[in-house]
């Protein structure tokens, strides 16, 4: 099937903003992702069921919990629908989301630059209480990452006492557990194999990862 033309002039000005900063296309999809390793940002044109042109999504995924997908655990929609009339108007448009992505994902850089400056944006940053169970988790491995051990396991604690019990909270209490039982040292080298099968579940690339001060 051939590519619509929207969908050509999105690749097209994403390939001029987001290509020279370093984000790479997942795959032939309208995903864009900046790898850091144990993080990411995702910039997603997100198209429509119902009319041609597109959303833009950009969020932070973290790594550090080995599951298949990726996920905006901070951030997501950026603005209103933009629908295709004409090319011209259409590709300024998406000129516009990418330039509004180059700068979202930039600053994350800047954000996430240092363990101490990492922990400080993810606190701030991340929503939910103590019955969010992921907003407990990515609390805790920030706090860890920052070597914060005693608010880790605090938050680390506070995903074990969380009243959800599906299957996969169940999962995320057993890997919390996990850390639990371990020293500082070792905590961070299970995060660290724990970023890496998160790669691979996810068909990212091989990367130097580096967790921790």
């Amino acid at each position: 099937m051939a590519t619509p033309i929207h969908s050509k002039l999105i690749n097209k000005a994403a390939r001029e903003i987001l290509k020279p900063v370093g984000l790479v296309r997942k795959g032939q999809s309208r995903v864009w992702l900046d790898d850091n390793g144990w993080w990411l940002t995702m910039v997603e044109f997100q198209p429509s069921s119902w009319s041609k042109g597109t959303y833009l999504n950009v969020g932070i995924s973290w790594l550090w919990y080995p599951k298949e997908y990726l996920s905006f655990d901070i951030g997501y929609r950026e603005n209103s629908f933009i629908e295709f009339k004409d090319e011209e108007f259409f590709f300024f448009e998406a000129v516009a989301l990418a330039e509004k992505a180059k700068v979202k994902a930039l600053a994350h850089r800047q954000s996430m630059s240092s363990p101490d400056l990492a922990k400080e944006y993810v606190l701030t940053n991340t929503a939910g209480d103590k019955q969010n169970i992921w907003a407990c988790l990515n609390k805790g491995l920030v706090c860890l990452h920052a070597s914060d051990f005693q608010n880790a396991n605090i938050y680390l604690e506070n995903v074990l006492e969380c009243d959800d019990d599906r299957d996969w909270a169940i999962s995320v209490k057993d890997f919390a557990q996990s850390l639990l039982k371990l020293k500082p040292s070792d905590q961070l080298l299970a995060i660290h194999d724990a970023i890496i099968h998160s790669r691979k579940l996810k068909k990212l690339p091989e990367m130097k990862v580096i967790f921790g001060k």
